[in-house]
């Protein structure tokens, strides 16, 4: 199980009010068509978000949308990553993921690693 003690331990910084660790299925890392959420954070006030985009991006679009949920999924990919772009695929599975009927995500911003 993934250890949360990061979050635990940064809670006044981030501004997070709860850190809530997921029930996952042992075979999530399995399936390719759905996914689900890892840890969820609750913030104390609210966060901004911007729209997704790519980890390098330097243009981020923040249109003043605000969120109180932020979930992480966590992705364990077999694989050589070093002859692929593995941030594009990981937006690509964020945008696949966000938009399925079987994924199960606690709300509509977080963030795919």
């Amino acid at each position: 199980m993934m250890d949360v003690k990061v979050f635990d331990q940064e809670l006044d910084a981030l501004e997070i009010q709860t850190v809530q660790k997921e029930t996952i299925h042992p075979r999530k890392s399995y399936k390719m068509n759905s996914s689900c959420a890892d840890i969820l954070l609750f913030a104390q006030y609210k966060w901004h978000v911007s729209r997704p985009s790519l980890l390098a991006d330097s243009k981020d679009v923040m249109d003043n949308t605000t969120t109180q949920k932020y979930w992480l999924d966590i992705q364990l990919r077999w694989g050589d990553y070093d002859s692929h772009d593995v941030e594009r695929y990981a937006r690509a599975k964020f945008l696949d993921y966000t938009t399925d009927n079987m994924s199960i995500y606690p709300s509509p911003t977080g963030v795919l690693i």
